[in-house]
């Protein structure tokens, strides 16, 4: 009787064993998604970055000539600025590419387009999801995408007395280039966010 006891106790330690491998082989393989998933949220937040940073180096991009035509009074030019035409994305994708350098990526396209205004910036991780149980891990960047829109804040300009005036979202907005303390900020006459 003993002796059958003894064979039986063999046989469940060596399912014991395989099930406890299993496991860890699990665990392991859980593991590794989770690293996936935290490479991927990252890849997501270095795209975002780095749209953002696209769309507004191409709207810090007109600056010069946005203040010229504040200067000359030139209306048309203005308006036009306000639409798009002249945003040529000076500076964009290379605001991107520092931005996604500093989210730990690398930008892998940064295509602009008109209709609208905006930027969409591809990015893959330098890092990888590392070795693990499942082969190939240590070989996978993530990549991600985010679309930047540049909107204009303002719809109409007209000069006033002693001013230019913007008809703007929030109301008329005065601007006297000729004033001593005047500093022309972008972001009163463009806003830059995600697309959705």
């Amino acid at each position: 009787m003993s002796r059958y006891a003894c064979r039986d106790e063999g046989q469940t330690l060596g399912i014991y064993i395989v099930a406890v491998a299993a496991l860890f082989f699990l665990a392991f393989a859980f593991f590794a998604v989770g690293q996936a998933s935290v490479l991927r949220n990252s890849s997501q937040t270095a795209a975002d970055a780095a749209a953002l940073a696209a769309a507004r180096g191409g709207r810090d991009g007109i600056e010069g000539k946005f203040l010229d035509a504040l200067k000359a009074g030139d209306l048309g030019t203005l308006k036009g600025l306000l639409n798009g035409t002249g945003i040529d994305g000076t500076g964009a994708c290379a605001a991107a590419g520092t931005y996604a350098a500093g989210n730990g990526a690398e930008v892998t396209g940064c295509p602009g387009t008109n209709s609208p205004l905006s930027y969409t910036v591809g990015v893959r991780t330098l890092g990888t999801v590392g070795k693990s149980v499942v082969k190939g891990t240590e070989d996978i960047h993530a990549t991600s995408k985010a679309t930047a829109v540049i909107a204009p804040r303002c719809t109409d300009v007209h000069k006033g007395p002693n001013a230019i005036i913007f008809t703007c979202t929030a109301g008329e907005l005065s601007v006297d280039p000729t004033a001593s303390n005047f500093k022309l900020n972008l972001a009163e006459f463009f806003s830059v966010h995600l697309s959705e």
